[in-house]
């Protein structure tokens, strides 16, 4: 099977929806209880911060040379 990039968007919404999960699970079996007043402000600031990360390791990976065709027509010996 080929590799593939992986799609950042996809990837985030799957760990939102994951710790959304995780969270209603928690406050339904044990006595936590989430304040909601508090639960917005921090799902923006780690979307925030996987955004930063994100963009940062797209742009390290943008100086790199990747040239998976070649363009260069075929070889022929004389």
């Amino acid at each position: 099977m080929a590799r593939h990039r992986i799609d950042l968007i996809s990837l985030l919404a799957g760990i939102a929806f994951t710790a959304a999960a995780v969270v209603l699970v928690l406050t339904a079996v044990t006595d936590v209880t989430l304040d909601a007043r508090l639960a917005l402000p921090i799902g923006l600031v780690a979307l925030g911060v996987l955004g930063l990360v994100g963009s940062l390791l797209a742009q390290r990976g943008a100086g790199r040379e990747h040239d998976p065709v070649s363009t260069e027509g075929p070889a022929t010996s004389p």
